[in-house]
């Protein structure tokens, strides 16, 4: 469900650049994604003894590039400096470093709003709408369960072979932000991950004072209830509506400079089972759908290729990276009866999705054994 408010929130996203089954090359280039926190990412390169320099050229960048004010990257440089930072020290770690290195200021106009709010329910609030503006590849949402708040972090895409830096990163910040905010008030009292258990689990540790579980149904964090009225030690109401204003004009600016196609992906990717119709589609864009086919025709897609390209991206996420039932993933794509799911999946890959997911986990045993 999306309303005129909330257009905002689905209007970002970036593809996979999944190598079994998805051709990036065509994906990639249809949003561009701010290099914030790669600024960030290089120099703490440099202080472990990498050469940001070479990352840079590799990756197709110039010495000077993500320094340069609001520049942005393509999903392919973005993909490749992380790829490349964590090759170059050898670090798995990286992310959980970098989270920690990333303090209040460095989230701009965001992080400067969420300390000006008079409680943490107000400061989680502008976070989960703006978080866009500073990570376009996840969105974060929050929900009351029972006595607990669960803070529910989603891929808008999959994210291959940096999913695990990213998620990381943006958990261990939300967390340094959180605490931050509150003045070290508040009580994280578990964190999930959806990703397997890494070799270096117990460092977690280090950066979150709970238990953490991996291999969950879904990247969450959760904490008591009565912690959302925990006030702000800076709360300021007319600052922070000044900078929540300069918040929404940065993801009005980020927003139209991003493909139609682009923006219809993330609306995908947020309907957990029902794909809505074109003039649905239409209406968020509040064009008729007569002109929103020939804006994707000048983008060189439609509407159809869009969900069949998301389907495949998804489908293909959910078998690696979750124990979800087949069935199941049929349904969260959009699929009825769940025979058609498995008909379109080996029209796709030539295999059933079963027969895909056994073939792939026979290979990563493979793999490691070597």
């Amino acid at each position: 469900m999306v309303s005129s408010s909330g257009l905002s929130q689905y209007r970002l996203t970036h593809p996979e650049a999944n190598s079994t089954a998805i051709n990036s090359n065509t994906l990639g280039n249809e949003v561009t994604l701010p290099s914030h926190y790669v600024r960030n990412l290089l120099d703490l390169l440099q202080s472990r003894g990498g050469n940001a320099e070479v990352v840079l050229a590799k990756a197709g960048l110039p010495p000077e590039g993500p320094n340069q004010i609001n520049a942005t990257l393509s999903w392919q440089q973005f993909h490749a400096v992380i790829q490349l930072c964590c090759n170059e020290i050898n670090e798995p770690a990286l992310g959980l470093y970098l989270g920690s290195q990333l303090t209040i200021n460095t989230h701009g106009m965001l992080g400067l709003a969420a300390i000006s709010s008079v409680n943490m329910h107000e400061a989680l609030q502008l976070i989960c709408k703006y978080t866009a503006t500073r990570s376009p590849l996840l969105t974060l949402s929050m929900r009351q369960h029972q006595q607990q708040v669960h803070l529910t972090l989603e891929e808008l895409h999959p994210l291959a072979d940096i999913r695990q830096f990213v998620v990381e990163t943006f958990a261990v910040t939300l967390h340094a932000t959180l605490d931050f905010v509150t003045g070290h008030k508040y009580r994280l009292r578990q964190v999930q991950f959806a990703f397997a258990e890494p070799g270096y689990s117990a460092l977690y540790q280090a950066f979150f004072p709970c238990p953490v579980r991996f291999a969950q149904p879904q990247h969450c964090f959760i904490f008591d209830a009565t912690d959302l009225a925990i006030t702000c030690p800076w709360a300021d109401r007319q600052v922070q509506n000044q900078l929540s204003a300069q918040c929404e004009q940065e993801l009005q600016r980020w927003q139209q400079s991003q493909s139609i196609a682009g923006l219809i992906r993330l609306m995908l990717g947020r309907t957990k089972g029902r794909v809505p119709c074109i003039e649905k589609i239409a209406s968020e864009f509040a064009m008729s759908s007569r002109t929103l086919r020939r804006r994707l025709d000048s983008e060189q897609t439609s509407y159809h290729q869009l969900i069949t390209d998301w389907r495949q991206q998804m489908a293909t996420h959910y078998l690696l990276t979750t124990a979800l039932p087949v069935q199941q993933i049929g349904f969260l794509l959009g699929y009825a009866d769940p025979a058609n799911f498995g008909r379109a999946f080996r029209r796709e890959n030539g295999v059933s999705p079963q027969q895909f997911r056994a073939k792939q986990q026979t290979k990563c045993t493979v793999d490691l054994e070597k």
